[in-house]
């Protein structure tokens, strides 16, 4: 026996009424797949049996890693516990575990009293399952390569210690069972009177985690197995189990750390970029509750449906989230600055909020049985979700902001356009979105009467206009429209000295398709003044080229001798010059071919 472990024994079992049976051989390799034989004997034993609702309850650790404070979620008595932390606390059924100091404690969840305390001998918390009476945790050696389960009574008798070196996941403690993942694809179920394993299931999924919530126990990480009939043709793929859907989302968030991850006593951005869904009732088909998923990006939080993974509501929050739960019809949200806020599941709108008085350093949501009560505030159309999220300037919320650009995008109705432009026209839209959303924008087909009002805007210092439409992105998308009611007003910003060079390029592109005669006198004044630009100004080059060929289409033979002048002219813009050689030389073969 290593050093540590010997250690770890000691400390582990010196404190209580003896140190509980040690169950050798269980976690063995040696083993074959029995068909779910024993799984499904042991799911018959336990009959009927549900597991009780756990307790709904936020429990923070405080700013200095000194002390856990628990808040109801519904009726009850916010609680203060101190004690230095050395690990993120555990909810589980009714009790909160965690560590510090040399010390694996239990309080319970609804009052913070200490249930028992015990020395940790230097091991770590992996995690913690419970059933109303006994205690299961998983701890790890210092390296991280070892593992010990320990079984532990209300009075704080240690009932059950296995030492392993497999990899031990998060167990689940169910009518007397220790459900326990391992190797990432076997849950064992040891007997905690007997420490036998009575039984084993292989998950043809990565499985790290086994709990009880809903009336049921599960096992996962990526995804949910339910422990129901079903269970033994597990090995053959054919599980109740439930998935989230395929999609894109920022940051690559999970529904739970993944297995042999130390969870520090602080939050970190883990936390903060994490997926939450909740399963459907034990009596129900297997599902995600209200037909949502949700993801959060710090300050963001995006509900989405369960079935295809489309965007439903997007919130903004005041600071980082890092915590929360799915509930029934609701998502609780714990953040930095120790605000508890629930929001409707359907739309995202905010139902109540509390406050543990302090920032957090971390949170821990349990929300087993509770059920919101109140209305959600108006939201407002999912269009100008997008818009607040986007527009905010914080940095770090870059990644998710370009995500919720592309899913602006996509929808076909005009109030997304008028919420583009919005957008782009905003100072406080971060630069790092900036460039996709006026790509967005040139890529709509719809709104078009909010982009021709948008062009009616000038910078005019004077009348608190202090900056110009988006005229490139628009320009695009109106001659892609063949909006030629537009052409007077692109016309009105080839000679306004506010718009980029890159807008008066994209303006006089769109006159070409969408000008007429009366566009001709703002096409030649333009025309004039840049034609003998730099040659180092390409934007500026191809927009004196463009506007040369719509006095080609549009101008007539005045236009024609214009353009001609500007060709036998040595000053003119070199590369101007060479693009309108070739549209006249293409003019001009077309005519020749046409007599």
């Amino acid at each position: 026996m290593r050093g540590w472990r010997a250690v770890a024994v000691l400390w582990l079992t010196s404190v209580g009424c003896g140190g509980g049976p040690f169950a050798a051989g269980s976690f063995s390799t040696n083993w074959s797949d029995d068909g779910g034989r024993s799984i499904e004997i042991l799911r018959q034993r336990i009959g009927s049996s549900r597991p009780a609702p756990g307790s709904d309850v936020a429990v923070g650790v405080t700013s200095h890693l000194d002390a856990l404070v628990g808040i109801p979620l519904g009726e009850g008595t916010p609680w203060t516990f101190q004690h230095p932390l050395s690990s993120r606390p555990v909810v589980t059924s009714n009790v909160v575990v965690a560590a510090g100091s040399g010390e694996l404690f239990a309080l319970d969840a609804a009052t913070g009293k200490r249930l028992w305390a015990r020395p940790t001998g230097g091991l770590a918390i992996r995690g913690a399952g419970d059933d109303g009476s006994v205690t299961v945790v998983t701890l790890s050696s210092p390296q991280g390569k070892d593992s010990t389960l320990l079984a532990v009574a209300r009075n704080g008798t240690v009932v059950l210690r296995v030492e392993t070196d497999q990899d031990l996941g998060t167990p689940a403690a169910f009518a007397n069972f220790a459900f326990v993942p391992w190797g990432n694809q076997y849950v064992s179920a040891l007997d905690l009177s007997s420490g036998v394993e009575v039984a084993r299931v292989v998950l043809r999924e990565k499985t790290s985690r086994a709990w009880t919530t809903a009336g049921a126990l599960y096992f996962g990480e990526m995804g949910l197995f339910r422990f129901d009939e079903h269970i033994q043709a597990a090995s053959h793929n054919q599980a109740t189990h439930v998935g989230l859907p395929a999609r894109e989302l920022p940051g690559t968030p999970r529904l739970f750390p993944t297995s042999g991850e130390r969870i520090e006593p602080a939050s970190g951005a883990p936390d903060k970029i994490r997926l939450y869904a909740r399963p459907t009732a034990a009596t129900e088909p297997l599902a995600f509750e209200d037909d949502r998923f949700y993801a959060t990006y710090f300050r963001l939080v995006m509900g989405f449906t369960a079935g295809k993974g489309a965007l439903a509501w997007v919130h903004t929050h005041p600071n980082d989230v890092i915590g929360g739960a799915a509930a029934i019809g609701a998502l609780v949200l714990c953040d930095a600055d120790g605000k508890i806020t629930v929001l409707s599941a359907k739309t995202g709108g905010e139902m109540s909020q509390r406050s543990f008085d302090g920032p957090l350093a971390a949170c821990v949501v349990q929300a087993d049985g509770f059920t919101p009560s109140g209305t959600a505030s108006d939201q407002g159309p999912l269009a100008a979700q997008l818009a607040k999220a986007i527009e905010n300037r914080d940095l770090d919320l870059a990644t998710a902001q370009r995500l919720l650009l592309r899913e602006l995008a996509t929808l076909k109705d005009d109030d997304a356009t008028r919420t583009l432009l919005e957008v782009v026209s905003d100072p406080r839209t971060s630069p790092a979105v900036l460039g996709d959303a006026r790509a967005a924008l040139a890529g709509r087909r719809s709104g078009s009467r909010f982009m021709i009002s948008a062009l009616e805007r000038h910078y005019d210092f004077l009348k608190d206009v202090l900056a110009p439409p988006p005229v490139g992105p628009i320009a695009q998308a109106l001659a892609a429209m063949n909006e030629t009611g537009a052409a007077p007003l692109l016309a009105s910003h080839l000679l306004d000295p506010a718009d980029t060079d890159e807008d008066v390029k994209q303006a006089a592109v769109a006159l070409v398709t969408l000008g007429g005669a009366a566009e001709v006198p703002a096409l030649e004044q333009f025309f004039g003044m840049y034609r003998d630009a730099p040659d180092d100004d390409a934007d500026i080059a191809d927009a004196v080229a463009s506007a040369g060929q719509a006095l080609l289409e549009h101008g007539g033979a005045p236009g024609r001798a214009v353009v001609d002048l500007a060709l036998a002219n040595p000053l003119t813009n070199a590369a101007a010059k060479a693009k309108l050689q070739a549209i006249v030389g293409a003019l001009d073969a077309q005519k020749g071919e046409g007599r």
